[in-house]
C-alpha cells in the first residue's frame, strides 16, 4: 500500500512538473513584471495624451509598436511598411459653434448640445417629442419636415454604452418618414454626460449615416426638453463650421510563422486596439487632482501589452499554426482599424481561422476572465485549460443585454465568418465600480493591481498557444448567427 502511495505522488509530482515546464513555463520566464508591464506604463502616459485616433501622439504609440515587432524578428505581411497598414480615414472637423433652440431656451454646442451625424446646418422648422422614437411612438406622429426630440435609447433601462444602436435605428426610421433632424435627450448626470460631450466635440469619423439626416444629442438630465417642445411650435438648429477632412491612419501588422508543415498555413490572428478617447475639452477635478488626459489604462493599454508579450513569446516559441499579431487603431470611433483590416486584409481572410481579441473596459473580479463569446466557438476547452493554469476561473459575457460582442474589434472579423471571441479582465457584473473608470479621467495605473494584470496576459498567451496547436480548426457553435458566413469563407458544406 505504501509503495503504491510514493509511487502516486510520485507520479502526480511528475505531470506537474511537467505541466509547468511547457509552455507555461516558457511564458513565466519571458514576461517578468517590469518587462511586460512597460508597454502598459508607456502607452497609457499623459505624454501620449490619451491616444485619439485625430492626434499626432497616436502615430508615436504606432511607431512604439512597431519597433518592438521589429525587436522581436516578426515579419511583414505584404501591403505593409515599417509594419505599418496605412490608410486614410475620413472625418469632419469640430463645429466652430452651434446651438438648438427651442421656446426660450438656447443648448450650446460643446456644453449641453453636440452633434453626433450629420455636417453643417441652419434650419428652423417645427419640432414634436416622440418618446423613445419607437415604430409604436411614431405610429399615430406626422413628422414630415419636422425636428423629431426623443429620449435616448430604447427605454428607461438603457445603458450609455448602447445608446448608438437605437441611433441607428430611429435615425433611418425617421428619414423613411420625412423628418428633417433628430435630437436625442441625454438624461444622465453630468458625471455621464462628459464621455459623449468630449467626444462629439471634437474631430468625428464620418459615417455613412450622416448622409440620412442630421443627428444631434442635448444633456437634459432635469427633464426640461420635453415639456418645452411640447409648448413650443419650432425649433431652431445651427451648427458652423465642420468641415470634411482625412486622417492618416495605421493599423500596426507583423506575424510569426508556424512550425507544422501543414497546419502553418493557417494563422491565429491575435487583436488590441491601442488608441483611446484623447484629451478632455475642459480639465477637472478627479480624485483630488485637477486632470483633463484619459489615459486608457484599462482600454486598452492593458490588452496592447497582452498583444506584444505575446508576439516576443511567440517570436521565441512558435506554435503549429502561424500568428498574425494586430494592433488596431480607430477602435474608439467605430471600429474602424478593424473594420478597414477586414475589407483590406494583407493576408487571405479564409485563411485565419481564428481571431483572440483582447479589449477591456474594466476589472472587479481578479479571480476571473471573462470571454465575450464564450459558448459560441469550438475553443472553449483551451480557453478553460489556459485560465485555469494560472488558477483563473473563466465566465462568459457578464451583460449579454449590452451587446458587447458586436462592439469591439472581434466583430469586424466575425462578421466575415472568422470565430472571434474578446478576451476580457474579470467582471462578476456591470457595477459603479466599472462605471466609475471606463472612459474616465480615473483610468489611470494607479489602481491597477498589477500581478492580476500579469497573471491575465500570461493565460491570454497561453490560451492563443493552446488554440494555435490543436490540430482542429476552429468553429462557430451550430446556429450561431455567424456560422452562415464561417461556411462561406472557408467554403464548407
Amino acid at each position: 500500500m505504501r509503495k503504491t502511495t510514493l509511487s502516486l505522488l510520485f507520479s502526480l509530482a511528475l505531470l506537474s512538473s511537467f505541466a509547468q515546464s511547457a509552455p507555461t513555463k516558457d511564458i513565466n520566464r519571458l514576461t517578468p513584471l517590469n518587462e511586460t508591464l512597460a508597454p502598459l506604463r508607456f502607452l497609457a502616459s499623459d505624454e501620449l495624451m490619451g491616444r485619439a485616433t485625430t492626434r499626432p501622439e497616436i502615430h508615436i504609440a504606432a511607431r512604439y509598436i512597431s519597433e518592438l515587432f521589429r525587436s522581436f524578428g516578426l515579419k511583414e505581411t505584404q501591403g505593409t511598411q515599417d509594419y505599418f497598414q496605412i490608410f486614410n480615414l475620413p472625418f469632419i472637423t469640430a463645429p466652430a459653434a452651434g446651438s438648438f433652440v427651442v421656446g426660450n431656451k438656447s443648448y450650446t454646442f460643446g456644453k449641453d448640445f453636440v452633434q453626433t451625424r450629420g455636417s453643417a446646418i441652419q434650419l428652423s422648422a417645427p419640432v414634436v417629442f416622440a418618446g423613445f422614437g419607437s415604430t409604436a411612438d411614431l405610429t399615430s406622429l406626422d413628422v414630415k419636415g419636422k425636428i423629431v426630440v426623443t429620449n435616448m435609447g430604447e427605454n428607461d433601462s438603457t445603458r450609455v454604452m448602447g445608446f448608438r444602436r437605437f441611433m441607428n435605428e430611429k435615425q433611418t426610421r425617421l428619414k423613411e418618414l420625412g423628418a428633417v433632424a433628430l435630437i436625442e435627450r441625454f438624461r444622465q448626470p453630468a458625471a455621464e454626460w462628459e464621455m459623449p460631450r468630449n467626444y462629439f466635440s471634437g474631430q468625428r469619423s464620418r459615417d455613412p449615416l450622416d448622409s440620412l439626416l442630421p443627428v444631434f444629442l442635448v444633456h437634459d438630465p432635469a427633464g426640461e426638453l420635453s415639456a418645452r417642445v411640447k409648448n413650443s411650435s419650432a425649433g431652431t438648429i445651427q451648427v458652423s463650421g465642420n468641415n470634411p477632412i482625412n486622417i492618416t491612419a495605421k493599423n500596426v501588422i507583423g506575424w510569426v510563422e508556424g512550425t507544422d508543415p501543414k497546419l502553418k498555413n493557417e494563422f491565429i490572428v491575435i487583436t488590441a486596439h491601442y488608441d483611446h478617447i484623447g484629451v478632455a475639452s475642459v480639465p477637472k477635478m478627479e480624485e483630488g487632482k485637477l486632470d483633463s488626459i484619459y489615459n486608457g489604462v484599462r482600454d486598452n493599454a492593458i490588452g496592447v501589452a497582452g498583444v506584444i508579450s505575446a508576439a516576443r513569446y511567440f517570436a521565441q516559441y512558435p506554435a503549429k499554426r502561424s500568428i498574425l499579431f494586430i494592433a488596431f487603431t480607430g477602435e474608439e470611433m467605430g471600429l474602424l482599424g478593424s473594420r478597414y483590416f477586414a475589407e483590406h486584409p494583407t493576408i487571405p481572410l479564409d485563411k485565419i481561422v481564428y481571431n483572440l481579441n483582447i479589449d477591456n473596459g474594466g476589472y472587479n473580479d481578479t479571480g476571473r476572465v471573462n470571454v465575450i463569446g464564450l459558448g459560441r466557438t469550438s475553443a472553449d476547452a483551451d480557453l478553460k485549460k489556459a485560465t485555469a493554469a494560472y488558477g483563473l476561473a473563466l465566465y462568459g459575457d457578464p451583460a449579454p443585454e449590452q451587446g458587447l460582442f458586436d462592439r469591439s474589434d472581434n466583430v469586424s472579423l466575425a462578421a466575415k465568418g472568422i470565430p472571434a471571441p474578446s478576451y476580457g479582465m474579470g467582471v462578476a457584473k456591470l457595477d459603479a465600480n466599472i462605471m466609475k473608470r471606463y472612459h474616465q479621467l480615473s483610468d489611470e495605473i494607479g489602481d491597477v493591481d498589477l500581478n492580476y494584470i500579469l497573471k491575465y496576459i500570461r493565460s491570454y498567451i497561453l490560451a492563443a498557444k493552446y488554440i494555435a496547436d490543436n490540430p482542429v480548426q476552429p468553429t462557430w457553435t451550430a446556429g450561431d448567427k455567424y456560422e452562415a458566413a464561417w461556411k462561406k469563407l472557408y467554403s464548407k458544406d
